[in-house]
């Protein structure tokens, strides 16, 4: 073999093996960026799952919210109920005992009968009126905590909101509440999402008063129209926030109460179910004036 041929033989082999370097080099690259894709899609997935055991952790902190109140509005028409029931197995009990006696003519039994007479209807009709009472606030409250429908649906705005302060009304109760419905509605919406937003912006709108304050507490509720869009205008007269605040309120687990009182994620996941339905959100807020949210 010539010179000049054992020269080409050896570039030859040098290329070849600098060829399967490159080769193992690529395939061990390849190799590499498939398990760290592999990786990046199950911490994506986790990540997910994480984001819903979180937003389900502020759905059931905003019931938790919600239950010593709704328990106290059920309270209420439930003592009565009871009461109205004993009065009613007494009152039965009295007419058997007039109907049983021969002399059912006796001026004292007829007395009796007749007080029963003319109780009777009311009575019946105030223990109707407080287990309807029960039924609606049960059925709002499961209403609210459902999360089978997961698709957006033509939703009543004013009843949307209705419902919510239904549900919070035991927290209402030094607050005067406006609400401005001129223009009524129809959003498409997913329907628990859009309880949880209105939940949380006026659970927000409520905590901001400060107790024994001299200041009026008032939460002004408005529906309008804009520029063919609809928009939702939540204003209170509570203490309001700084500028350092309002940057803030968006941060995941971000919360100006007291530690254990909140999840920090109220108004994070606001802010997720208004982009995910196009919509905008706007927060006008100053110290000891008040706050205004408008989506």
């Amino acid at each position: 073999m010539s010179e000049s041929s054992d020269a080409y033989y050896v570039a030859y082999l040098r290329e070849k093996k600098a060829r399967r370097e490159v080769e193992q080099l690529l395939e061990d690259s390849s190799r590499q960026l498939y398990e760290k894709n592999k990786l990046l899609e199950q911490q994506i997935t986790q990540i997910k799952s994480q984001q819903q055991s979180m937003l389900q952790q502020e759905k059931l902190a905003t019931l938790g919210s919600l239950a010593a109140g709704v328990a106290h509005e059920v309270n209420n028409p439930l003592a009565f109920v009871m009461s109205n029931v004993d009065t009613l197995y007494l009152y039965s009990r009295n007419m058997i005992d007039a109907l049983n006696r021969s002399s059912i003519s006796l001026s004292e039994d007829k007395e009796q009968l007749l007080v029963i007479q003319d109780d009777l209807p009311e009575l019946v009709s105030d223990i109707n009126e407080g287990l309807i009472r029960i039924r609606d606030i049960t059925k709002n409250l499961l209403f609210f905590a459902r999360n089978d429908s997961q698709h957006q649906v033509e939703v009543k705005l004013q009843d949307a909101i209705e419902l919510n302060l239904k549900l919070l009304k035991p927290l209402l109760k030094d607050i005067n509440v406006e609400l401005d419905f001129t223009y009524n509605s129809s959003v498409l919406f997913t329907p628990n999402e859009l309880n949880q937003l209105l939940v949380n912006i006026l659970l927000n709108a409520i905590q901001s008063f400060i107790p024994d304050s001299e200041r009026t507490a008032q939460i002004n509720v408005s529906v309008s129209e804009l520029n063919n869009k609809t928009v939702l205008k939540v204003t209170d007269t509570g203490c309001g926030m700084s500028d350092d605040i309002k940057n803030k309120v968006y941060d995941p687990f971000y919360t100006t109460k007291p530690v254990g009182t909140g999840t920090g994620m109220g108004m994070s996941m606001v802010l997720q179910v208004v982009q995910k339905h196009n919509c905008k959100i706007y927060i006008e807020s100053a110290i000891d004036v008040g706050s205004t949210i408008l989506i």
